[in-house]
């Protein structure tokens, strides 16, 4: 009799803990969930607040901005999360031929900033760095904002050009001769020009406006913000859902391949923890069969 109630008690006692550490276990993983919501909100809250827009960040598709074929740190890459900072003037958007003469800042590996665009002629968003602006015109001849005639740059009727540009140190030629009149940025991708086949003597043709990205300068208003820090890789895996995979590093390929097996392990393997809590068990089962005898 003695023997049949220490059994129960002790079969009590299983139940009971396991019924327990399952409770416990369920409030700890929905604290968990709550945890990580509230900390991705807050996360997109403070970006939000910071860059002023919705959304606060892109995906980069393309190559354009990339520094080579391979993947680059330090510059915007194929895949990579950019923030997005809203710009309401002219004065917000430090252009590269400001930054080259001031002798910076550097962004994305060269001068000036680099801005997202809505590109009306391809009807989408481009990003690419803001080479300058034109403020307006005496005759065919265009007035760029804030140039103070360094030797690197030349005006010479509707062409300007610029010295040593890029990761690929050529020499740019912008052709405004289709633009008379008009004012906006001049943007072109960094990658562009280093692999332009536009060859006119010694320089490139690499500005969107010349090689057929854009058919117009682009107005502060098509401006949707200036790139502000970034996530690299992450944003592979949107591309490849989204199926355009065709430029992604592949390094971008492989990081963001092993991040998911992480995040999955992770969420379907024990962790230590779970590993004390059956050890735990086992040992209130080994002191039921004790009780018995």
């Amino acid at each position: 009799m003695v023997e049949h109630d220490c059994a129960s008690n002790g079969i009590y006692l299983i139940w009971s803990f396991k019924s327990s550490s399952n409770i416990l276990k369920y409030k700890w993983e929905m604290i968990s969930a709550i945890t990580v919501v509230v900390v991705i909100l807050a996360i997109f809250g403070s970006l939000t607040i910071y860059t002023q827009n919705w959304p606060p960040a892109v995906v980069v598709e393309s190559k354009s901005m990339q520094h080579g074929n391979n993947f680059v740190l330090g510059v915007i890459n194929t895949g990579d999360i950019v923030g997005m900072k809203k710009v309401y003037s002219q004065n917000n958007v430090i252009t590269y031929v400001v930054a080259r003469e001031s002798g910076g800042p550097v962004y994305y590996g060269d001068f000036g900033d680099v801005v997202i665009y809505d590109n009306t002629y391809l009807g989408e968003l481009v990003i690419h760095r803001a080479m300058f602006y034109v403020s307006g015109w005496n005759g065919d001849t265009p007035i760029i904002a804030n140039d103070n005639n360094p030797s690197w740059l030349a005006i010479n009727g509707y062409n300007v050009t610029i010295l040593n540009v890029g990761y690929a140190h050529r020499n740019l030629l912008v052709d405004l001769g289709n633009f008379i009149g008009t004012t906006g940025y001049v943007t072109m991708g960094d990658y562009n020009l280093a692999n332009s086949p536009f060859k006119e003597g010694s320089f490139y043709l690499g500005a969107d406006v010349n090689v057929g990205i854009d058919n117009s300068l682009v107005n502060i208003t098509q401006v949707k913000g200036i790139a502000v820090g970034y996530l690299p890789i992450l944003g592979t895996l949107k591309l490849w859902i989204d199926g355009k995979t065709q430029y992604i590093p592949e390094l971008s390929n492989i990081v963001m391949a092993l991040v998911i097996v992480v995040i999955v392990a992770a969420a379907f393997f024990p962790t230590k923890k779970d590993d004390r809590k059956d050890q735990h068990i086992k040992k209130v089962r080994k002191m039921k069969r004790n009780d018995k005898y």
